[in-house]
């Protein structure tokens, strides 16, 4: 009913568009003998065939013009889409829903607790089934791609079916990166031991 609903409008927006560019060529283009024809509004274009009265007219056509020309555009441009949510199975005695940010914002606060990870940027999907995850990971400069690539998978399990309570459809999909590496802090300074008196 809604995409009938929508067509129809466009569609006399449309016709309203025709018409009212129709009036306009007919205010500057008809003859005398084709206004005398045309009843009450020719009638008024012929007592008003001044060029200010034209302009005005045509002003005013235009105006409804781009008024309809708006309403065709909100009616086709797409709406946006609502935040995607996953309804949690886990929970019992209420019906609970968590948006797919709040999932993106726990993993990455999990990701980059860990020792390898200087960044993390999760995204996350709804399914049918569950959750789709991929991750992009900034490691350190001296990190073992394999161990924290499996840290990074396991921990993304846990959270999400342990934590969360929320199926994890397949494995994440890993993009890795290095990051600089981090200089390591300067010695503190050395101070001399304070002289003995004697």
């Amino acid at each position: 009913m809604d995409a009938f609903n929508r067509a129809a409008i466009v569609g006399l927006a449309f016709v309203w568009v025709i018409l009212m560019a129709l009036v306009i060529l007919l205010t500057w283009g008809a003859d005398t003998e084709t206004i005398d024809r045309l009843g009450d509004l020719v009638s008024y274009l012929n007592d008003h065939t001044d060029n200010a009265s034209k302009l005005i007219l045509t002003l005013g056509v235009a105006a409804l013009i781009v008024l309809s020309l708006i309403v065709i555009v909100a009616e086709l441009v797409p709406a946006e889409p609502a935040a995607a949510e996953v309804r949690l199975e886990s929970v019992t005695g209420a019906t609970a829903v968590l948006p797919t940010e709040a999932i993106t914002q726990r993993l990455e606060f999990e990701l980059r607790s860990l020792a390898q990870v200087q960044e993390a940027q999760a995204m996350v999907a709804a399914r049918d089934r569950g959750l789709a995850v991929a991750l992009n990971l900034t490691l350190t400069s001296d990190a073992n791609v394999a161990s924290a690539t499996e840290e990074a998978c396991r921990v993304v399990q846990e959270t999400v079916e342990q934590k969360i309570g929320v199926a994890l459809v397949g494995l994440p999909t890993v993009q890795i990166r290095f990051g600089p590496p981090v200089a390591a802090p300067p010695p503190p300074p050395e101070t001399d031991a304070p002289e003995e008196k004697a």
